[in-house]
């Protein structure tokens, strides 16, 4: 099976304008998440799939390989079909892996692309990881998803989901504690997805759901149309950065598998 990695990577975030070139431990955050996509067994090829030419020009800096992408498409996955397309190549998997993941670690990268692999009906593909902390789980941030006993994604929420019926966490004068075995219960999802190619084309083609709108959560789309999405598991938390105050988590992170200082 040969695999591409897309890194979707602009400029223009309006809550962190610039955030693939902020440094995180020394190094661009795109570096990090090129580096860790690089490193993952099963993916032949990595491409940051920009609109700026500064993204681009630190890419090639550092040994990368960047495509440039129009301003005006909407989201990661229509920069990732893009990308794509202006490659012109044949592969079998595309990983569309967010450029403000400076953590995502290469193992969770090779398990989805071995769900992919071994699953050949499987048109998409994205993990999850363990919750470390119940107060976590009402982070809207920490997206949460909930698989069917075949590991394919049911619902994915900003919420605290599934909802524990018999338990007081939910109340007003919650605290941060839970019994081990129900916060085995829930799973945070990670930012990156596998597609097939076919299934890629034909995502960007379908109009926004509501369900997506509400959550602002673009899987919900493929849910909504009936696209089957396997979750891969992985004990390996990966934290997005998406306003500057994120950087130091990052780090700490990184520096806790001893990649940073």
């Amino acid at each position: 099976m040969r695999t591409l990695a897309v890194l979707p990577s602009r400029f223009q975030a309006s809550r962190f304008p610039g955030k693939p070139l902020a440094l995180i431990a020394g190094k661009p955050m795109i570096q990090w998440v090129f580096e860790a996509a690089r490193r993952a067994q099963g993916v032949d090829r990595v491409v940051v799939a920009t609109d700026d030419d500064r993204i681009a020009s630190t890419v090639h800096g550092f040994g990368g390989e960047a495509v440039m992408t129009d301003p005006a498409l909407p989201s990661g996955t229509d920069r990732t079909a893009a990308a794509l397309a202006a490659l012109g190549e044949p592969f079998d998997c595309v990983l569309n892996i967010q450029g403000d993941e400076p953590a995502m670690h290469p193992e969770t990268v090779a398990a989805v692309v071995a769900l992919m692999r071994d699953q050949a009906g499987l048109p998409m593909g994205t993990a999850a990881c363990p919750f470390a902390h119940a107060d976590e789980l009402f982070n809207p941030n920490a997206v949460k998803v909930v698989v069917d006993d075949h590991r394919r994604a049911l619902y994915f929420s900003r919420s605290p989901i599934p909802y524990l019926r018999h338990s007081s966490i939910f109340e007003p004068d919650f605290r941060p504690w839970m019994k081990p075995e129900q916060l085995s219960h829930f799973k945070r999802h990670l930012g990156l997805y596998a597609y097939r190619p076919d299934t890629l084309r034909a995502f960007t083609k379908l109009p926004p759901h509501p369900l997506e709108q509400l959550e602002m959560l673009e899987q919900l789309r493929a849910l909504a149309a009936g696209i089957p999405i396997g979750v891969a598991d992985t004990p390996f938390l990966s934290l997005g950065v998406d306003v500057p105050a994120d950087v130091a988590a990052a780090e700490a992170l990184l520096r806790e598998r001893g990649l940073a200082r």
